[in-house]
């Protein structure tokens, strides 16, 4: 989750090139990070002392952490916490991005360090998605709502995206809105003693994307089959969320999916508009309260 939100960053920013964020995505699943980057990222090391433990490590037979202690550039206790992050996100892509040479651990952090600054995140904010973890991240991009069904309901969609899907996903700030005019989309509603509905609405390529991740087959193009497995996918995250909210007393039915290639217009009480990638590809996902939707003439 955190190659592909600060790798299109960097593709964006023209930082990096599409073919080089490609190249990195590629190396990250067999990297291993090496505790020397991890300690200077952490800032317990600098890149000299780093280098010299290096040295050090091919004329013995002994771990880095280890002879790093022996010479008092860590404590056993930092070690310890080096060695956790090694399968952190960020550790993953810093430690792929420069095996391959394509930028150096300085610059790295100071392009993380803009896209604090132009996201208005917090340090925290930046931790939380470094770790990579899908219900941490989430929060970030969601517009002011309250806590309760409704944020339960989009972090079990997005964990169902992330699990069902395609773990090739990133995200833009969403945003609240009264009505939102759809593209081609699938869409369903959930009633009783909740009502909310949830659709995914784009171009072809942003249904084609989260259609054939999730279904796991080629479609020729955004026909009824393709529109039929996103709102099954929409369907599998309702009936899970139904399940949860019953065991908390609460009553709620899913009416069957609507599929629609031609515009709809979807009003609630309150609309949610989240723009997703999948695979890359853009498309709108859409949790609206209160639901109403209307062919568009």
């Amino acid at each position: 989750m955190f190659t592909n939100i600060f790798g299109n960053y960097l593709v964006k920013k023209k930082i990096i090139t599409e073919d080089e964020f490609f190249t990195i995505k590629m190396q990250i699943d067999k990297t291993r990070v090496k505790l020397g980057l991890i300690a200077v990222s952490e800032k317990l090391m600098t890149e000299e002392q780093a280098d010299e433990v290096n040295y050090k490590q091919q004329m013995m037979d002994r771990k880095f952490g280890d002879i790093a202690v022996s010479m008092g550039y860590l404590t056993d206790v930092q070690v310890e916490r080096l060695l956790t992050l090694q399968g952190n996100s960020y550790m993953r892509f810093c430690q792929a991005t420069v095996d391959k040479g394509i930028m150096t651990l300085e610059q790295i952090e100071g392009a993380l360090d803009y896209f604090k600054k132009e996201n208005g995140f917090t340090f925290a904010d930046i931790e939380n998605i470094k770790s990579g973890d899908v219900d941490r991240i989430l929060p970030l991009y969601l517009p002011s709502i309250p806590d309760g069904p409704y944020t339960d309901l989009l972090s079990l969609t997005f964990r169902c995206i992330n699990r069902l899907a395609s773990d090739d996903i990133s995200l833009k700030r969403g945003y609240k809105t009264l009505n939102y005019r759809t593209g081609a989309v699938a869409m369903q509603e959930v009633v009783g003693d909740y009502s909310v509905l949830t659709a995914f609405s784009g171009d072809d390529k942003g249904i084609l994307a989260i259609a054939e991740a999730f279904a796991k087959q080629f479609f020729d193009g955004v026909g009824i089959d393709a529109l039929d497995s996103v709102g099954e996918f929409i369907n599998i995250c309702h009936g899970l969320f139904a399940t949860e909210k019953s065991n908390e007393g609460m009553n709620l039915n899913l009416m069957p999916p609507k599929l629609s290639k031609d515009p709809v217009e979807i009003s609630g009480s309150m609309v949610v508009v989240i723009p997703i990638f999948i695979n890359q590809q853009p498309l709108d996902w859409i949790v609206s309260l209160g639901a109403k939707t209307e062919e568009i003439q």
